[in-house]
């Protein structure tokens, strides 16, 4: 007996491979875009305002504002970064002759402008007339939203909201 060599057969694609191929991709991209998903739900926070009860209160917005307006309140920030990661932001309140206003209740937020997982409420004490300061034990660099409101008896309540570029 002689051993005869016998010669493989040519690769040859078929439609079976094909459909391997297409299944392949169209796998590799659904796992990409359930990837995808997971970690755009993970990581957006949600609605929290909602717009439609916001619009059909969109009336009383504006009487707020009209009052505020009225009120001619005005609110100056002020930071400080002492060393440790942490800040004191400084909040000085003016009536509308420019005078101090003395004895308000302030309170604050503030947070990063794309998410709600670093925001911090801010505890306000009046150390001067009209002076009101709030300690942040740790404040990164970037971007921050600041929103204020103050209210002081037989006033309205005066709200504002900012942003911040901390570096």
């Amino acid at each position: 007996m002689t051993d005869a060599i016998v010669p493989a057969k040519p690769f040859r694609l078929t439609g079976w491979h094909v459909l391997a191929m297409f299944g392949a991709m169209f796998g590799v991209m659904l796992a990409v875009n359930i990837l995808f998903v997971f970690l755009a739900l993970k990581t957006f926070s949600g609605e929290t305002d909602h717009a439609y009860i916001n619009g059909l209160k969109f009336n009383e917005t504006l009487a707020a504002n009209a009052r505020q307006t009225e009120l001619g309140w005005t609110m100056s920030l002020g930071l400080e970064r002492p060393t440790g990661g942490g800040a004191v932001l400084e909040a000085r309140l003016r009536d509308h002759n420019n005078q101090p206003l003395r004895g308000a209740l302030l309170k604050g937020t503030i947070g990063r402008t794309t998410g709600a997982n670093e925001d911090q409420e801010l505890t306000f004490s009046e150390t001067a007339p009209g002076v009101y300061r709030a300690v942040i034990d740790q404040v990164r660099p970037g971007r921050w939203k600041f929103s204020a409101s103050a209210k002081l008896e037989g006033a309205p309540q005066f709200s504002t909201e900012t942003t911040l570029s901390l570096r």
